[in-house]
């Protein structure tokens, strides 16, 4: 019988809020095949959110093992391997890269109070001109500074404060003590005027310097794979490992981004508008974060909205009682959707359900819903928050009209664009052409691939990749109408936050409310 014929892939890791997704593109920028397999994010007290590190070895190693299984695997080697990992993490591990807590990820607020003590030291403006980024106790310093006060042992233990990727190179190679500039730079604690950790401001809070990893560009060379992770993964070892990047840097090569005015939208639990500038820029209200690009140049100008397509599946389960629906379930209850009007019959959430970042930075702020009567049913309250959440990104696009970085198309990626009710929803409210990522869910892990091959010289730089691996996204255009009709919706929805907020500080004060 005649061998399958060879052909060679990049392999990726995407450690999302939920799952980690294992997948292989080709030489052209395709995925090939992918296996996401999820873990449980741990809530044990309100703002609170923490992972075990070890289950993103254990999720990475069964999914490579499961493609590889399948026969069209059969001939496949692999060139390079790439990584990416959610962001504003704090997982300390030990000099042998082993973690001593659990990793505080992106959506954990308990630094709230570690906020404060940072804000009385310093102040916002000279934290906001050296960083570059609001302090806000969702960004990892303050979820150091917690665990510096609050587990006095396990810091004792650490040696590095790392992010999610970091972790996983480490698993791979066996080297700790990296991460990239991506990562770094939305820590909170990191220079980016100067490009290098904010030594100041570690030595005036109490940190070790030898706390913070040495940071690479993310096209650079992580190592590569040991014998005991080859082992495990059931592939040779050797192959180059790349220093990744996080995913909201991946997102944005990922999807092409480059021209002045382009942006994009990544949905997945949160979601992030993003573009590209040559500096950082600083924000008059600090309402951006800035974070370098997979070079180490470039800098990504960010606007975050805390709860998107994890308010939506919150609402369903809560509702319909089924927190696993299947998708052709989520089509029908969104055809349920389109047959209700525009507003959700006078209907408004907002969607601050783990605090609001963009343009608020308020983690007492929660979510809402506004003009419930007994005559709404569970069809409107869900519409009303897949509308809340398309008004918080409004919001967002807001601020760079603001900061002269005027939004002129926007592209969609991520999990919640498989939705084609949203992604209609999305355009008429934003009024702005949207074009659809042709690999939607695999924009992020396109990145990371982009990334891991640059560092093995398939492409000369981050840029060349993106012309190489580009490709045609599918658009749509806002109905004028539609736009119309929201437009005094989105003018209430803007009054709600300002009239609630006394609101969310009484309730942050009581008892067991995070």
């Amino acid at each position: 019988m005649d061998k399958p014929p060879a052909w060679k892939g990049i392999l990726v890791y995407d450690i999302g809020t939920t799952s980690v997704k294992s997948a292989i593109f080709d030489g052209e920028g395709k995925p090939r095949f992918s296996v996401s397999v999820p873990y449980k994010t741990e809530y044990p007290r309100p703002g609170w959110a923490q992972q075990d590190p070890l289950q993103f070895w254990e999720a990475a190693v069964q999914g490579t093992r499961e493609m590889f299984a399948l026969p069209e695997a059969a001939g496949l080697s692999i060139e390079a391997i790439g990584l990416s990992g959610h962001m504003n993490g704090s997982l300390p591990v030990d000099a042998e890269g082993n973690p001593v807590y659990p990793e505080l990820i992106h959506s954990d607020s308990r630094g709230g109070p570690q906020c404060e003590k940072i804000l009385s030291r310093f102040g916002v403006e000279e934290l906001y001109a050296v960083t570059g980024n609001r302090t806000d106790a969702h960004l990892s310093l303050p979820k150091m500074l917690w665990l510096k006060d609050e587990e006095t042992g396990a810091y004792k233990k650490t040696r590095w404060f790392l992010n999610s990727k970091d972790f996983l190179r480490f698993k791979l190679t066996g080297l700790s003590g990296i991460t990239d500039y991506s990562d770094a730079s939305l820590t909170g604690i990191f220079d980016v005027n100067k490009r290098t950790w904010a030594w100041d401001l570690i030595e005036d809070l109490n940190f070790s310097r030898s706390c913070f990893p040495e940071v690479r560009s993310s096209i650079d060379s992580g190592g590569k794979l040991c014998k005991e992770a080859a082992a495990v993964l059931g592939l040779p070892s050797g192959i180059p490992v790349s220093v990744g990047g996080g995913d909201a840097s991946c997102a944005t090569r990922g999807s092409g981004i480059s021209a002045a005015g382009e942006a994009y939208i990544s949905f997945g639990s949160s979601a992030w508008i993003s573009i590209l500038a040559p500096d950082p820029v600083f924000d008059p209200k600090k309402r951006m974060q800035n974070f370098f690009d997979l070079n180490g140049k470039d800098c990504n100008i960010c606007g975050t909205v805390q709860s998107a397509g994890a308010a939506v599946d919150w609402v369903i389960a809560l509702l319909f009682g089924n927190t696993e629906l299947r998708p052709e379930e989520y089509r029908r209850i969104e055809k349920e959707l389109e047959l209700r009007p525009i507003g959700s019959g006078g209907v408004m959430f907002l969607p601050y359900l783990m605090g609001e970042r963009t343009p608020h930075w308020d983690p007492a702020a929660r979510g809402v819903f506004s003009g419930l009567s007994l005559s709404t049913g569970r069809e409107n309250m869900i519409r009303s928050v897949y509308e809340g959440v398309s008004f918080a990104l409004r919001e967002v696009t807001e601020v760079y009209t603001d900061i002269a970085m005027p939004v002129k198309s926007m592209k969609l990626l991520g999990g919640g664009v498989r939705s084609v009710f949203w992604q209609k929803m999305i355009c008429d409210i934003l009024g702005l052409p949207v074009f659809i990522h042709p690999f939607p869910i695999h924009a992020i892990s396109l990145g990371a691939a982009m990334a891991a091959g640059v560092s093995i010289g398939m492409w000369r730089d981050i840029d060349q990749a993106c012309r190489a691996v580009s490709a045609g996204a599918e658009g749509i255009i806002p109905d004028p109408a539609s736009t119309a009709a929201y437009e005094p919706l989105f003018a209430a929805y803007k009054k709600m936050y300002g009239a609630l907020k006394p609101v969310f500080d009484d309730l942050r004060n009581t008892a067991n409310v995070g």
